[in-house]
């Protein structure tokens, strides 16, 4: 079994069992050193969502290290047969492992996704630029991580409903330890300043990963 740490859509059960319908011990971790950061084009919301690639609004979560900073986070066991799955999800990200904390303080090591760049997802992740141009091009043209997009609203809401199922500490969590892809902008300031409001407060979010 493979121990994976889930920081965004994958704090919802019901979006990681959309990938992996055999995952068990879904749980609640905090992971040290770690803060999240909106700043990976989400190819997804062009080829399943309708999302205009001219937009700002058109980014996924990330994680980057960052002492002092803590996430919250949820964790699960996948099948290693199931794995590929996740990691087909997750395509455009760097896999790590980290460390995190359960309610018990017990330790446990995870999978996480987190920051790239374009050279290493081009040179490394897509073999021939014919799969770069499936993956990504013929969606989207431009870089894939980036400092000045914004989260695209329909996931940055189905992210917080996410975490406010989990908890009001696992909401304030999100809020104060995720950043615009700024580095210095957080989530919580964002949300406050952004007209017209983001309307996520009553469930409804319809987005979903496998959604076309």
């Amino acid at each position: 079994m493979i121990t994976v740490l889930g920081y965004g859509s994958l704090l919802s059960q019901r979006s990681a069992l959309e990938t992996v319908p055999s995952l068990t011990g879904f749980r609640r971790v905090r992971v040290p050193g770690y803060r999240r950061i909106f700043n990976k084009v989400g190819v997804v919301f062009f080829s399943r969502h309708g999302a205009d690639p001219a937009s700002l609004e058109i980014a996924s979560c990330s994680t980057q290290a960052m002492p002092g900073s803590e996430i919250i986070c949820s964790a699960f066991e996948v099948p290693e047969a199931d794995f590929p799955a996740l990691y087909e999800r997750e395509h455009r990200f760097r896999w790590i492992e980290a460390e995190a904390l359960d309610e018990t303080g017990s330790r446990c090591r995870g999978r996480i996704c987190t920051g790239s760049n374009d050279m290493d997802y081009r040179l490394n992740k897509c073999v021939t630029p014919e799969e770069y141009h499936r993956r990504v091009g013929q969606y989207y043209g431009g870089s894939l991580w980036r400092d000045d997009i914004l989260p695209y609203r329909r996931y940055l809401a189905f992210c917080l409903e996410a975490a406010a199922s989990q908890g009001q500490a696992v909401l304030d969590n999100f809020m104060d330890s995720s950043f615009l892809a700024d580095g210095h902008t957080s989530i919580r300031e964002y949300l406050s300043a952004l007209e017209p409001a983001l309307q996520w407060q009553d469930g409804t979010s319809d987005y979903s990963y496998r959604a076309r």
